[in-house]
This record gives structure tokens, C-alpha cells and sequence, in this order.
């Protein structure tokens, strides 16, 4: 994602709020900036700028459980990161940087 570091962080705040919501549950904005920046790090490493959401959830989930995030049974789950990345995706287009992500 090619934003400054302010935009970065209004957006995970927004994002966590909108998950929150959707999901009916609590998203932590942390989790939000943890997953924007391994997704940087995951895109940059498979040369892949337009990796669709379920394959970038399946690389995500291991990396974010090495962080020390739950991902048992009722912890983070591909599902909430495919919500969290399409929620992103929303933000950013508002934010004037949309990105063009493969189907999946």
C-alpha cells in the first residue's frame, strides 16, 4: 500500500470499526496495522501487487499467528482476513489509492 504513515493509521482505525461492525464482534486497529504491513512485506516478496484475498489470507494467517495472534477457534481466521482485506480495499479507493486485486 503506498500511503504516509497518518493515512495508514486512520485506516486502520476505520477498518476495525467497519469489521467490528459487520462481524458483529471487537477487531483491535493493531491487528488491522499488523495485517497491512505483512501484506506489504507478502505482496513485495511474490512479486504479486494484485494477489486476490484468499490467497493472501492463507499466507497471512501463519505470520500473524508467529506474531503471537490467536488463530484457534474464535481467534483471527482466513474468513477475517478475507473481511479485513476487503474492507481495505474500500478505505483505499475513498482515500484515493484504490489497488486492483485478482479475483479469487
Amino acid at each position: 500500500m503506498d500511503v504516509d504513515r497518518k493515512l495508514a493509521e486512520e485506516g486502520a482505525d476505520w477498518i476495525a470499526e467497519m469489521v467490528s461492525e459487520d462481524l458483529g464482534g471487537f477487531i483491535p486497529a493493531e491487528l488491522i496495522d499488523l495485517v497491512m504491513e505483512l501484506e506489504v512485506k507478502l505482496r513485495s516478496e511474490h512479486s504479486d501487487a494484485e494477489m486476490d484475498h484468499q490467497a493472501m489470507a492463507e499466507r497471512l494467517l501463519p505470520l500473524i499467528e508467529a506474531e503471537g495472534v490467536p488463530t484457534q477457534t474464535g481467534g483471527v481466521s482466513n474468513h477475517l482476513l478475507v473481511e479485513i482485506l476487503h474492507w481495505e480495499d474500500e478505505f483505499l479507493a475513498m482515500a484515493g489509492h484504490p489497488r486492483t486485486i485478482r479475483a479469487s
